[in-house]
């Protein structure tokens, strides 16, 4: 991939540094419903501290906004660990395991949609959404109107290189994605879509790096370490993937340890 962050990018992206910060941020765009902000600030402020429970909810309620239960769950069990009685992640929790939660935030976001279309957050939010439903040519529609109303909308760059992936366009998937990385460290679809790609064209080795990339920015959800696992498999070190195995089943456990299961 070969992607390098500058410092300087970073710090006019994000705002002023540090971890609370970050979270005030991060809380202030999800109120606004900016959602990849605040996912982007969230993600910033767990490299300041990646224990930080407030960043972790914070990425919860989002996930939770967003109808992504599985990945919500993981976020609320990862407070959790820090502090196994913290109330937000408990409520967090059982929100995620009621039923019709993800119809009904799905719905609110086709809402907003049809009230703002001019609004370019609001239309790559729901280009990720609906390539979340497999709905890859209204998902490709969104995500070009959101670069055509804004250029600076990086990560419908990303949909579009999730779909070329699909698509077995290599060279469009890996233009677009790296476009997304670049501008954004931390979306972590755009680094699995990219590990994905290595691993498609059997450069394993390069899968690895990805994928270890990814387990560094989001070490507390699961599929990250399922793929980091079979891309070990594939470069001949069955102990890595062993061991990358048995992280993925512990998050699992964990995400599915307090409540009951799904």
């Amino acid at each position: 991939m070969g992607v390098t962050i500058a410092s300087s990018v970073l710090a006019t992206q994000r705002g002023s540094q540090g971890y609370t910060p970050q979270v005030n941020s991060g809380d202030r765009s999800l109120a606004k419903r900016e959602f990849q902000a605040a996912i982007s600030h969230y993600r910033y402020a767990l490299t300041w501290n990646a224990s930080g429970i407030e960043a972790h909810v914070g990425l919860g309620n989002v996930f939770l906004k967003l109808g992504r239960k599985q990945r919500a769950l993981e976020q609320f069990a990862a407070a959790l660990k820090v502090n196994a009685h913290y109330a937000q992640a408990e409520r967090g929790i059982h929100e995620a395991r009621s039923e019709g939660q993800e119809q009904e935030t799905f719905q609110e976001l086709e809402s907003e949609v049809n009230r703002e279309p001019k609004n370019p957050d609001m239309q790559t939010t729901y280009a990720e959404e609906l390539l979340e439903r497999d709905r890859v040519k209204d998902a490709k529609s969104h995500a070009e109107l959101a670069v055509s109303l804004d250029a600076r909308q990086w990560h419908a760059y990303g949909v579009l290189g999730e779909i070329a992936l699909r698509e077995k366009d290599y060279n469009a998937a890996r233009t677009n994605l790296q476009t997304a990385v670049l501008h954004d460290s931390t979306d972590d679809d755009s680094v699995l879509a990219l590990g994905d790609l290595e691993f498609a064209q059997g450069n394993y080795s390069d899968a690895v790096r990805i994928f270890t990339r990814l387990v560094k920015l989001v070490p507390e959800e699961s599929e990250g370490h399922q793929k980091l696992a079979n891309a070990y498999e594939k470069s001949g070190n069955p102990a890595a993937a062993k061991a990358e195995r048995l992280l993925a089943l512990e998050i699992e456990k964990a995400a599915g340890g307090k409540g009951g299961k799904e």
